[in-house]
Order: structure tokens, then C-alpha cells, then sequence
């Protein structure tokens, strides 16, 4: 399509010069106004053949023989080429919707995010460098094509009716953010989305706060007010800027990259699975530091909060989840670790 483009500004650009040099020509060689002579031009260069309105010099003519050989040849060029450009365009446009349509009706456990304005930019963009797949719901066309451009799924609709909730894989997806800026909006997909999808994680953006219960009993499980933690972590961050400056370096969602031995350390969760090693045994029989390298941060049991001061003594069962830091590499290993029933022997698990 750029090589498309291109040639049509060269088409545009090449016609342009063609009108202005007959124009000029005119009024040199037959001393006509700038009107009288770029009429002529038109007429000429377009075979229009509605005569000549001033009597033309022996000059005047072969000018008028040159101009109409590289004139007409000039706008044929360009028609052919805005021609096929808008062709070309339509069939890719058509083409590439369907490509999308196909690649989001394969996706599982993806994620939608509906609006694409400063908050749904940042979500994208997290998202797509901790290579998670998702699609874009958006009906502003200026944004749609943003995230287009970036390489982002992207659904052109109004992520308040069914069909484009559905048309974005509600029923496969694992989790869904509302980042519009209205909080009806976000509200109102809250509630659709919850009960196109009961098992949905839905992340709901706040702007009020009377909103925030209203978005939770809509069916939001997380409810964020982007001001709210905004101005809490400017002011956390002027009483304790160190501490915070480690925080943003462990823990900022993304992949963060060391000076020492090129580490690159992250925060994640943990499923542990029925069929795994893990299951009856406590943290200190796991052997889960020693085996994966990952320091476990907290354990969550079902049905109740967050430990975040586990004991080597805590026993792990099936379906506890696991908050511990380390590298991409160690996470890894404690993932493989949840999942398998035989512990990691000669580097490999068994």
C-alpha cells in the first residue's frame, strides 16, 4: 500500500507540474491572463475539445501539440493510478478484516480491552510486551486505526452492544478491561460482559467514586480509578522515593532488565495443579527455592486472602496460587514445577 500511495503522489505531482508549465507556457507565448491560460490547460490536457477561446500562434500550436502528448498520457496516469489505489485499498481493507475475524475467532484465554483512549493505549501496550494475545474494541475510527497501525486485533464497534463482545470472543476470553471514559459506558459493558461470560475476570476503569460499588455489583471484579491511584502514588512517592524507585524497578508489569549478570526479574502467579509435585507437601518439603530459583512472596488459598508472610510449614494444595519473584527463566521452572508430578531431576523435570 505504501508503494501505492507513492506512486499516486508521484501521478498527483507529475500532473501538477504538467498544469502548471502549460499555464506558464500560455501566457509567455500567447501573453494570455493566468485564467484564459490554465482553462486552455484543462480543456487541452482532458480532451474536452470545447476550442480554442484565444487564436493561437504558429508557437502557440506545437506548444498545444506537446502539451496535449504528455498532458493526456499525464491524466491517464494519474486516473489509472488513483483508480487501482482505491481498489487495492478496499480489497486489502476487505481482506485484512476477514484475516483479523479468522485469527480472533482461533483465540483462547485472551483478553478484550474496550476503548482504546490513554488508559486502553497503556493496557494495550503492557499487554502486548508481556505477549499476551488480545483484541481491541473501539468504535472511534481515528483510534481504531491507532491501534491498527500498531499491529493490535482490532474490532470497529461500540464495545456496549453484544454482537461486538461477542464478535471479539467473549465466551473464550479470560479476562476483560473497560478503559472507556464514561463510567455508564463502563458499566454497562460491566454488566453485558458479565453475563455473556460468568467466569470473565473483568477490570473496570473508575472515574468517580460512588461509581466504583455500582461497576462492582454490575459484575466488575476489579475496580480502578486511574486519579485515584495516581495521585495516592505521587504522594507515596514524595514521602518515600527510594522505596518506590525499587518497587517500579521490580514490580512495573514488565520485564526489567539488570546491570548485574544481565537479569531480567518479574512478579507472577502460580496455579498449582491437581497432578502436581506440589500438592500435600509444605513450602520447606517442596524444595520450591532450592529446585526453581523463585522466592515465594504469598499463598493464596481458596476462598481466603492473600498470606503474605507464608511459613515454611504452610502446606500447598491444589488450586492455591503461588505470588513469587524471580527471573523469566526461575518463574518458568516454578510454573513447570506446578504442573508435573515428579520433581526436577539432572535439570529436567520428569
Amino acid at each position: 500500500m505504501r508503494d501505492r500511495l507513492r506512486a499516486l503522489e508521484k501521478a498527483f505531482l507529475l500532473l501538477f507540474l504538467v498544469v502548471t508549465l502549460g499555464t506558464a507556457g500560455y501566457m509567455i507565448i500567447e501573453k494570455q491572463n493566468f485564467v484564459d491560460s490554465l482553462y486552455m490547460v484543462i480543456i487541452t490536457v482532458t480532451t474536452i475539445g470545447y476550442g480554442e477561446i484565444f487564436e493561437l500562434s504558429e508557437a502557440g500550436r506545437i506548444f498545444t501539440m506537446v502539451l496535449i502528448i504528455t498532458g493526456v498520457g499525464t491524466v491517464g496516469y494519474t486516473l489509472a493510478s488513483a483508480v487501482e489505489f482505491m481498489i487495492e485499498n478496499r480489497v486489502s481493507e476487505i481482506m485484512g478484516r476477514r484475516r483479523m475475524r479468522k485469527e480472533i475467532e482461533s483465540l483462547l484465554s485472551h483478553y478484550i480491552i474496550c476503548g482504546y483512549g490513554r488508559v486502553g493505549y497503556c493496557v494495550a501496550q503492557d499487554l502486548a510486551e508481556a505477549g499476551a494475545e488480545f483484541v481491541i474494541i473501539e468504535k472511534d475510527p481515528v483510534a481504531a486505526d491507532r491501534a491498527f497501525e500498531k499491529g493490535y486485533r482490532v474490532i470497529r464497534s461500540d464495545a456496549t452492544s453484544d454482537e461486538a463482545l461477542r464478535a471479539a470472543g467473549i465466551e473464550r476470553a479470560r479476562g476483560l478491561v473497560t478503559a472507556l471514559s464514561s463510567d455508564a459506558e463502563n458499566l454497562y459493558v460491566s454488566l453485558t460482559a458479565r453475563e455473556l461470560s460468568p467466569h470473565l475476570f473483568i477490570v473496570s476503569r473508575c472515574n468517580m467514586e460512588e461509581s466504583e460499588p455500582k461497576l462492582r455489583r454490575a459484575g466488575a471484579d476489579r475496580v480502578i480509578s486511574p486519579h485515584s491511584i495516581g495521585g495516592r502514588r505521587m504522594a507515596a512517592m514524595l514521602l518515600k522515593p527510594m522505596v518506590w524507585d525499587y518497587l517500579d524497578l521490580v514490580t512495573k508489569g514488565q520485564y526489567i532488565e539488570f546491570n548485574v549478570e544481565d537479569l531480567e526479574w518479574r512478579i507472577d502467579d502460580v496455579e498449582i495443579q491437581p497432578n502436581s509435585y506440589l500438592v500435600g507437601k509444605t513450602i520447606e518439603e517442596a524444595k520450591i527455592y532450592t529446585v526453581s530459583g523463585a522466592l515465594v512472596l504469598a499463598v493464596k488459598k481458596r476462598g481466603m486472602n492473600f498470606n503474605t508472610k507464608p511459613s515454611k510449614d504452610i502446606r500447598l494444595d491444589a488450586g492455591d496460587v503461588i505470588i513469587a519473584i524471580g527471573t523469566v527463566e526461575q518463574l518458568s521452572r516454578l510454573e513447570e514445577l506446578a504442573q508435573s508430578k515428579f520433581l526436577m531431576q539432572g535439570g529436567r523435570y520428569g
